[in-house]
């Protein structure tokens, strides 16, 4: 999902795009070629990143990244071990 969607879908259920939040969330995606984009996830895409969005964006933050996330993941919020296999090194 990209940027502006994200922005979208935070809008409507918490009343603000939250952009900082989704910038925060993909800053690692720069590092990855196109084609390898999704092995950013692996940084932030977990529950122990939304744990790490509270702390820096409060509790409405936490529950952005978690939309964001799930989104991203079709649903799915994994944890960060869960990002330990050889398809994402």
């Amino acid at each position: 999902m990209d940027f502006e969607h994200h922005c979208k879908e935070a809008e409507k259920k918490y009343g603000a795009r939250y952009e900082k939040v989704h910038t925060w969330l993909d800053e690692f995606a720069s590092l990855y070629p196109l084609h390898l984009k999704y092995k950013h996830r692996k940084h932030r895409h977990h529950k122990e990143g939304v744990e790490e969005a509270r702390k820096l964006f409060g509790d409405i933050g936490a529950l952005v990244a978690e939309q964001h996330i799930l989104l991203d993941n079709e649903g799915w919020l994994p944890e960060k071990k869960d990002y330990e296999i050889p398809e994402y090194d």
